[in-house]
């Protein structure tokens, strides 16, 4: 009875080593964890010859699989390299691009309304909440790059999805620090009273003065739009409450005051068809 009963034990546990069907989950685990691994890898290997058994490590296809994200990977890498001549406390916010874009697609497919966009609109809003609104408005504002239109257009196709729905749109006044030193014959050459004012550039706003104040130095404008978008639940930051403003919206100058060394700025959306 004993000898049996070993033999029987020791042909499963030597069956279960080398086909799943012998072995049987009632035994117990007999090999570690890894071992088991090597010694199915190596039964299946020999089975289907050179054939590998799982398939190769690498990127998902989806990371790559439209125009805008190549150009947006594109776009990771460029900033990369300038950010490493810059603090590090630039540079501490941008990772590879497959890791940026994997990690905002798995933000997009946990978002209760991920699905209202496509992954490029998703990628373009959510990513220009990071460091990348940098070369973004750099390509509006100065310098056009290829890599960087296909973003654009996303950014801006999501930006009208959004401003279709109510819940979106922002009625309450909204603030902008310009980082920019201007000194005060620019500011009141640029921001006349009476005079049409339009940013080339996405503009990002605030509904929170203070958070506006943080980011400016001597100018700070107070914005009422009909066509900004609040991206905050889009957003890498949320606590900011962003509202973002499609470049080129035209906004009619409607005060100008300086108080405490700060310029203010009055500044009411106005029609296309209304400008000077």
């Amino acid at each position: 009875g004993f000898h049996t009963v070993c033999s029987g034990s020791f042909l499963k546990q030597l069956g279960g080593c080398f086909s799943p069907c012998l072995g049987s989950s009632s035994t117990g685990a007999i090999l570690s964890p890894a071992h088991e691994q090597v010694l199915s890898h190596t039964y299946s290997s020999n089975i289907k010859g050179k054939l590998r058994t799982t398939p190769p490590k690498g990127p998902s296809p989806r990371l790559s699989d439209t125009p805008m994200k190549q150009a947006l990977s594109s776009m990771i890498v460029q900033e990369r390299k300038r950010l490493k001549s810059q603090p590090k406390s630039l540079a501490s916010d941008i990772e590879r691009p497959d890791s940026m874009i994997k990690k905002a697609l798995d933000e997009k497919d946990g978002h209760p309304f991920g699905e209202r966009f496509s992954d490029d609109e998703f990628l373009a809003i959510h990513l220009y909440t990071s460091c990348l609104y940098r070369p973004i408005n750099h390509h509006l504002r100065y310098a056009p790059n290829n890599d960087v239109a296909p973003v654009v257009e996303a950014l801006k196709s999501g930006l009208a999805k959004l401003a279709q729905d109510p819940d979106y749109q922002v009625s309450s006044q909204l603030h902008r620090g310009i980082k920019q030193k201007m000194s005060d014959g620019e500011v009141m050459s640029r921001f006349k009273p009476g005079k049409t004012y339009r940013d080339e550039a996405f503009m990002s706003t605030s509904t929170h003065m203070q958070v506006s104040e943080e980011f400016t130095s001597d100018v700070t404008l107070h914005l009422r739009s009909s066509s900004a978008v609040n991206i905050g639940p889009f957003s890498k930051n949320p606590y900011e409450d962003e509202a973002l403003i499609s470049p080129l919206t035209p906004f009619k100058v409607t005060g100008l005051r300086k108080q405490d060394d700060k310029w203010h700025v009055d500044l009411n959306e106005i029609a296309d068809n209304s400008d000077e």
